[in-house]
């Protein structure tokens, strides 16, 4: 038995693979992408903070926690309560972040549990991890959500902290292993979305594509400000708009004339 750090649980999610799912996220990553909407997912260990709540007007100060060591025995309790609605959706538990696999002897565990319960199980990742970690977690997962951030090595460090080199290894290695796989892209105005950024994307999915042939566009939105604050941390994008619908639009309409299936959203 294991004890995970966990930063949220949300049940009955919709955008986190089929049907109906729990949603189990995992504390610590290792990446720090500038548009990180989970900023609180960074750090492994739990934080607390200082924060106001308003009442009646009024300002009322108080703490907040983000993190929960729990222990996986636990976790599958919360997840198997749901276990119906699984069933009739065809839904099931995806495991997020911050990043899973920074967590991956956890992570294993509770995989193994779900396959023994007939779960249908998603691994939401950054791909920046070492390889034999996914060699392991392979078998007891269903569907791979794999984070497309960026083409360009040397932007890709700037931006997320981390060059990109791993993450495509460790895609083609899931690829060639027949894992199932879908590809999401945060839309991040100014910093993902050039012309020639967009053609190294749909060139890298173009020559994946019979192996893989769905992609999610993920428009970036501004609601982790309050969170950057509470934390102290620096919001390195607190001016970048979100991305509209029309432009969403247009993009969808650029990867789909390539053939690729493309959802916005997830």
């Amino acid at each position: 038995m294991h004890t995970a750090t966990i930063f949220d649980i949300k049940r009955f999610a919709v955008h986190d693979g089929p049907g109906i799912r729990t949603t189990v996220f995992f504390k610590g990553c290792p990446l720090h992408c500038w548009w990180c909407h989970n900023p609180e997912s960074q750090g492994r260990e739990p934080v607390t903070v200082d924060i106001e709540w308003m009442v009646d007007g009024r300002s009322i100060p108080a703490r907040r926690t983000y993190g929960e060591k729990m222990e996986t025995t636990t976790l599958m309790q919360l997840i198997l309560r749901d276990r119906h609605y699984y069933e009739e959706s065809g839904g099931g538990v995806t495991f997020s972040g911050g990043e899973p696999m920074m967590q991956a002897d956890a992570l294993l565990e509770l995989l193994q549990e779900c396959r023994k319960a007939g779960l249908h199980t998603t691994v939401d990742t950054c791909g920046y991890a070492e390889q034999g970690h996914f060699k392991r977690i392979l078998d007891f997962t269903d569907l791979f959500l794999y984070d497309l951030k960026h083409m360009d090595p040397e932007l890709h460090r700037k931006y997320t902290g981390a060059g990109n080199g791993l993450i495509f290894a460790n895609a083609d290695y899931l690829l060639e292993e027949g894992a199932r796989v879908i590809f999401r892209i945060p839309v991040i105005p100014g910093i993902n979305t050039s012309d020639e950024e967009i053609s190294r994307m749909i060139f890298f999915l173009e020559e994946r594509s019979d192996r893989c042939r769905e992609v999610h566009l993920l428009p970036f939105h501004r609601i982790a400000g309050n969170k950057y604050f509470r934390l102290q941390l620096t919001n390195q994008l607190p001016d970048v708009q979100e991305p509209g619908k029309k432009m969403m639009e247009e993009l969808k309409n650029r990867f789909e004339k390539t053939g690729l299936e493309v959802l916005i959203g997830g």
